[in-house]
C-alpha cells in the first residue's frame, strides 16, 4: 500500500514539473501621452512630452474675424547642444463665435481637414487694368460684362471667382480714330498672361514680333498662335509678316503642364498711322479668406530655432491632415480642460525660400477650451 501511495506522489510531482507556470509578464514601456514622430528630410524625429525638456502646452484666442484658433505646441523649455524639433498646430473653429461661443466639439472631427495655404479658395479677385495707348489726351471707355464702367486710364474692380468676364477698351484721340479692343478672363484660373506686340519694320512691311508677359501656371508650357489673317504659329514668340494692311484680332492660347488653359486676344491695327492703340494688360490678385473656417496651420521650429510654416504655397498631391482619435483629458495641475488629439498628417512647410518635407507625421497634442 505504502508503495502505491509513494508511486502516485512521484507521479503527480513528474506531472507537475512538466506543467510549469509561467512567470507574470515584465511591466511594458507606457506608450507617451503627448509626442510627435516624423521623417523630416531623410531625418527621424521622435519626441515627447516629459523627455529632453519638451513639454505639451495648449492655449486657445479669437482673433479679428471672431474666429477661434485653438493651438497646441510640443517644444522645449530650453535647450543649449541638443536642440530637436519642435511642432505647433492650430485649428481654426468651423464657425464664427457668436456671443463668445466655442464649438470645439465640431471643429476637432474625425475627418481629414483643408490646410490654412494658398490652395484655400479666394473671396474675390481685385483685377487691375492698364491700356497701353501712350498718345496725346487720350480718352478711355471701359466696360465689362457685369455692366460696370470706368472712364479713366487706370481701372481697378473687384470679381467673383470661378466666373468668365468681358472687358473692352475704347481708346480714341484728338489725332486718332476711336478703336474698342474686347478680351476675356477666367478668373481664379491657374493660367493667365498678357500678349504683347511691336512693329520690327516699321517702314517696308507690316512685320510684327508677338510675346507674352506676366505668364501664371505651371511651366513648360504649350502656344498656340492665331495670326487671324489664316496662318498659325507653336511658338513662344514668334514674328509674323501680314500682307493687307487691316485690323487683325491675334488669338493666343497657351496650356500648361497641368493642362490648365489660357486664351488671350490682342488688338493688331496693321497701318502706317491713322489709329489708336485699344491692347491692354490685366493683373488679377487674390484677397484670401481672411475666416479661413476649419482649416489648420502647422509650425515647424527646426533644432536651429527656424520657424517654418505652411506659407501661401499649394501643398502636393500627397499633403494631407486627419484627425483619428479625441478624447477628453484633465491635468492634474491647472484647473482647465483639454483634449487629447491624435493627428496624422503629411506636409511641406516654408521658411522664406527654404523648406522641410513631412511625411509620415503622427503627433498626440492637447488642445485647450473653455466649457
Amino acid at each position: 500500500m505504502k508503495t502505491h501511495v509513494l508511486v502516485l506522489i512521484l507521479i503527480g510531482l513528474f506531472f507537475n514539473s512538466c506543467n510549469k507556470k509561467s512567470l507574470p509578464p515584465k511591466d511594458e514601456e507606457p506608450e507617451p501621452v503627448f509626442y510627435f514622430k516624423c521623417d523630416v528630410a531623410g531625418f527621424p524625429v521622435d519626441i515627447e512630452a516629459g523627455v529632453n525638456a519638451y513639454y505639451m502646452k495648449s492655449s486657445y484666442y479669437k482673433d479679428s474675424n471672431d474666429v477661434y484658433v485653438f493651438k497646441g505646441e510640443l517644444k522645449q523649455k530650453s535647450c543649449s547642444d541638443n536642440c530637436g524639433f519642435g511642432l505647433t498646430v492650430m485649428f481654426n473653429d468651423y464657425k464664427t463665435s457668436a456671443n463668445g461661443a466655442m464649438n470645439i466639439d465640431s471643429t476637432l472631427m474625425f475627418t481629414t481637414y483643408q490646410y490654412n495655404d494658398a490652395s484655400l479658395e479666394p473671396i474675390y479677385y481685385i483685377g487691375n487694368f492698364v491700356p497701353r495707348q501712350s498718345t496725346t489726351s487720350p480718352t478711355y471707355n471701359w466696360l465689362f460684362s457685369d455692366g460696370g464702367t470706368w472712364n479713366s486710364a487706370n481701372c481697378s474692380k473687384t470679381f467673383k471667382s470661378n466666373k468668365t468676364y468681358s472687358a473692352s477698351l475704347s481708346v480714341s484721340s484728338p489725332t486718332f480714330n476711336n478703336i474698342t479692343h474686347t478680351n476675356v478672363y477666367r478668373i481664379g484660373n491657374p493660367v493667365q498672361t498678357n500678349v504683347n506686340a511691336y512693329r520690327v519694320n516699321p517702314f517696308n512691311v507690316f512685320s510684327y514680333k508677338f510675346s507674352t508677359t506676366n505668364i501664371t501656371g505651371v511651366a513648360p508650357f504649350s502656344y498656340s498662335w492665331d495670326f487671324g489673317d489664316g496662318y498659325n504659329s507653336s511658338e513662344s514668340s514668334p514674328t509674323h509678316e501680314y500682307l493687307v494692311a487691316d485690323f487683325y484680332t491675334v488669338k493666343l492660347t497657351v496650356i500648361d503642364a497641368n493642362n490648365d488653359t489660357c486664351e488671350s486676344y490682342y488688338k493688331l491695327p496693321a497701318f502706317n498711322s491713322g489709329v489708336s492703340d485699344p491692347n491692354f494688360n490685366a493683373y488679377f490678385t487674390p484677397v484670401l479668406n481672411p475666416k479661413a473656417l476649419c482649416t489648420v496651420n502647422i509650425l515647424v521650429n527646426d533644432p536651429k530655432g527656424n520657424v517654418y510654416t505652411l506659407g501661401q504655397v499649394n501643398q502636393s498631391k500627397n499633403s494631407h491632415f486627419e484627425i483619428v482619435s479625441v478624447e477628453d483629458f484633465q491635468a492634474t495641475d491647472i484647473d482647465q480642460p483639454f483634449k487629447k488629439v491624435k493627428i496624422k498628417f503629411n506636409c511641406t512647410v516654408y521658411n522664406g525660400a527654404n523648406s522641410l518635407e513631412i511625411k509620415n507625421g503622427e503627433a498626440v497634442i492637447a488642445i485647450a477650451y473653455k466649457n
